[in-house]
């Protein structure tokens, strides 16, 4: 048994990582939210393929080369010469006549020397791409506002159980003392079986809270995109989250829109829309392309390339000029269409920043009242628990009787529910004032 004993000793001190649940505070858990949530990841690969979009519109306007092979055979030609005239030299006019077998070979580089919408389009493609950024961060403040709430969900349920232990444990020496003073005859089995009852209640609310600690934990997990096999610990505690929240400074708070990733999403939305303006303004003018073709064509009575080919090369080069002249109002009805929908944009704009205003001042009115309700169900906590306390004493000294135990303890479990309800809000509350301003 010693060998085994030291080798497993061995591995718990070389792999303690991976015996060891890790810790993260809300912080760490929302960095490793970052790289690794399935919403970021995926916002990763937008801005990637937004960023390939650049280049696929960049290269609209750089040298473009194809070639080109062909092969065609006459199946019923008309012409009808001497092979040995055909073939003999400076014929070739006769061979492009009467040879059979056409194989070609063609090479064209093509340049766009000037369109105006390719401008606007470089413009919008870079602008596609700010999108994609904007639209990432706004994910990134979603999925740090899920991670907190989720963060916060555990601590809450974890108190709930710490408290509910602590009463349980309490009952449990009440139960065991009764028990002592029933077989005494000190006490009614009444009196026992009354706290028997609390006893067992408080162990049905026990269970449940525990399961719930393991449900958050597990919604923490997915928040975070932490496999749900792994062990995980919290290292913040419920204290340093509500002393963290600053809630004397939220008086002195004021509406910032600058940092809104929603208004920042809206106004590049908007700027697209104007370059889509530019974009049917533009098609009204001139496009210039340049190229040069480069070809090569075999005639033969039979098709072998080593044998009676009579090869012809060409080249040319151009340039090729488009001029809109009258599309009979199409190109107008485009242009008026992109303003109209800008100016839809604009209105969308102008209530959005009235509605975050708005928005903004509901959500601090709600911290504030989060802010009292935490305030006061806290002391009406504290006088509760003093009051149990009281209770148990006076029970044992048969001051008063067990269903009065009960009632009061009723009367506490619905003040901690109240307390840690009240907390778990006043945290949303302080989250959603954050998340109004990009301060998560």
């Amino acid at each position: 048994m010693f060998k085994p004993l030291l080798f497993l000793s061995l591995i718990c001190l070389v792999f303690p990582s991976e015996i060891s649940a890790q810790e993260y505070s809300l912080a760490q858990a929302k960095e490793f939210a970052i790289q690794n949530h399935y919403k970021l990841l995926n916002a990763d690969l937008d801005a990637k393929i937004a960023k390939k979009k650049i280049w696929e519109t960049t290269a609209i306007g750089l040298p473009h080369v194809g070639a080109n092979l062909s092969y065609r055979n006459a199946l019923d030609l008309e012409f009808e010469f001497d092979d040995a005239a055909l073939l003999a030299p400076g014929n070739e006019f006769l061979a492009v006549f009467g040879a059979d077998n056409v194989s070609q070979g063609k090479i064209q580089v093509d340049q766009l020397i000037f369109d105006g919408s390719y401008i606007v389009g470089l413009k919008a493609a870079k602008t596609y791409f700010q999108l994609a950024e904007d639209q990432k961060q706004k994910t990134i403040q979603e999925v740090k506002k899920e991670v907190a709430n989720a963060y916060h969900l555990v601590l809450v349920s974890q108190e709930n159980v710490a408290v509910l232990s602590s009463i349980a444990e309490s009952l449990d020496k009440n139960v065991a003392e009764a028990r002592a003073m029933v077989a005494s005859g000190f006490m009614e089995e009444t009196e026992l079986d009354q706290l028997s009852l609390a006893q067992s209640k408080i162990k049905s609310n026990l269970r449940n809270s525990q399961r719930t600690v393991e449900i958050a934990q597990k919604m923490l997990k997915l928040s975070m995109g932490l496999p749900l096999d792994k062990e995980l610990k919290l290292s913040d505690k419920l204290e340093s989250m509500i002393s963290s929240t600053g809630l004397a400074a939220l008086s002195e708070e004021s509406f910032n829109s600058t940092g809104n990733t929603d208004l920042q999403i809206l106004n590049t939305r908007r700027e697209l829309l104007y370059l889509d303006v530019r974009r049917y303004k533009m098609q009204r003018l001139p496009t210039i392309a340049a190229y040069y073709q480069y070809q090569s064509t075999a005639y033969q009575l039979e098709f072998d390339f080593y044998k009676d080919a009579t090869w012809l090369d060409a080249q040319n080069a151009g340039v090729v000029l488009n001029l809109p002249i009258w599309s009979s109002g199409q190109q107008g009805a485009k242009i008026k269409q992109a303003k109209l929908e800008l100016e839809k944009m604009d209105n969308t704009l102008s209530y959005m920043e009235a509605a975050l205003q708005v928005q903004f001042d509901n959500v601090k009115s709600n911290l504030s009242t989060q802010i009292s309700n935490y305030q006061d169900a806290k002391q009406s906590l504290t006088v509760a628990e003093k009051i149990f306390e009281r209770a148990i004493l006076k029970q044992k000294e048969g001051m008063i009787s067990s269903f009065e135990v009960t009632q009061l303890q009723n009367q506490l479990l619905e003040a901690q529910g109240t307390y840690i309800n009240s907390v778990f809000q006043l945290l949303g509350a302080r989250i959603d004032l954050d998340a109004l301003q990009n301060k998560l």
